[in-house]
């Protein structure tokens, strides 16, 4: 089962008593949570009919007694999410085996995590009685064909050339994505095919992701994605001072982080100084693990280096650059 089919069922009012949404695709798990949402809450007031628990901070006692207990008012849904829930069917695995024998019938679970085994005994039950969703992140190669999936949502098409440039312009976040589609729906308006021109009109290069992924790529030492990046960019018009600025500021923030972190500060708190868009603070806080502070301190000197030849050499500015690349991978 796939996101789409899952809002199928849900449209057509189908109801279960336990959803278990996984994976690593935090777009899918919004879409299939609000598509589970607007289905069984439809009708009641959600102050009253969903209850939400943190897996990591709740007793397997509060959340059965919850979905045991009946709706104070009749004809209610009761609808029990539990957020961060490996721990929890960790915990309560037996529990939750016992339960989906005889699950309660006017409650429904639903369960988040980041992972799911599909041979377990419950995760057999799961499928005899629920849905099990898996959410993973999608590869490079999916993200065109999901794109023009995903417009027959806003009832567009949108052909390959323009596909293509959205995906290079915006990346694989799939929320910023979809964002951009509706924006491009609504800028269309019976107009039912986007094309390069529409994208180039409303989509601009999203500059914040295209240096984090150098960055993410030099630290994984991938230098053939780090090249690959650096060609989008300037093939975007990015100049030579401006990636090496660019990247000199990624890098004197991971400094920064590395430094607030071994002074005892928390990674929330260090996103909120530094201003780490949220999409990006899980893997800006991994990038900052890969690196030492030794390689943080070389990266700058390549760049500073690398600055100065593209003001004072005759060679070539894109080889400048891709040189900097295979250094900086080392």
């Amino acid at each position: 089962m796939d996101i789409y089919q899952l809002k199928t069922l849900m449209n057509k009012g189908k109801t279960f008593p336990i959803f278990v949404f996984f994976g690593d695709e935090a777009f899918f798990i919004h879409e299939a949570l609000s598509a589970t949402k607007t289905n069984l809450l439809k009708d009641n007031d959600p102050s009253i009919a969903l209850i939400e628990f943190n897996g990591d901070e709740i007793s397997g006692g509060v959340v059965f007694d919850e979905l045991r207990t009946v709706p104070f008012f009749p004809g209610v849904n009761k609808l029990v999410l539990v957020e961060e829930a490996d721990e929890f069917i960790d915990k309560n695995r037996s529990i939750l085996e016992k339960y989906l024998q005889t699950p309660a019938s006017r409650s429904h679970l639903v369960l988040i995590c980041k992972k799911w085994d599909k041979r377990t005994k419950l995760a057999t039950l799961v499928d005899k009685v629920g849905i099990s969703l898996e959410c993973k992140k999608l590869k490079e190669h999916s993200l065109p064909n999901w794109v023009q999936a995903h417009a027959r949502q806003y009832k567009k098409e949108i052909n390959a050339p323009a596909t293509q440039k959205l995906v290079d312009n915006v990346g694989g976040n799939l929320a910023i994505l979809d964002k951009h589609l509706e924006k491009l729906s609504i800028y269309l308006g019976e107009k039912t095919t986007i094309d390069e021109r529409d994208v180039d009109a409303l989509v601009d290069v999203d500059r914040d992701r295209t240096v984090f992924e150098l960055t993410e790529a030099v630290a994984q030492r991938n230098v053939t994605l780090a090249l690959k990046v650096l060609i989008q960019m300037l093939s975007h018009g990015e100049d030579s001072a401006r990636i090496i600025s660019l990247l000199a500021w990624q890098i004197k923030r991971l400094w920064r982080a590395k430094q607030l972190l071994q002074q005892g500060e928390n990674e929330q708190k260090v996103a909120s100084e530094l201003q780490i868009i949220p999409f990006f603070a899980k893997r800006f806080f991994e990038q900052v693990k890969r690196y030492s502070v030794e390689d943080l301190a070389k990266n700058h000197e390549l760049l500073l280096e690398t600055d100065v030849k593209t003001k004072t050499s005759s060679m070539n500015t894109q080889l400048l650059l891709e040189l900097l690349v295979y250094r900086l991978c080392a």
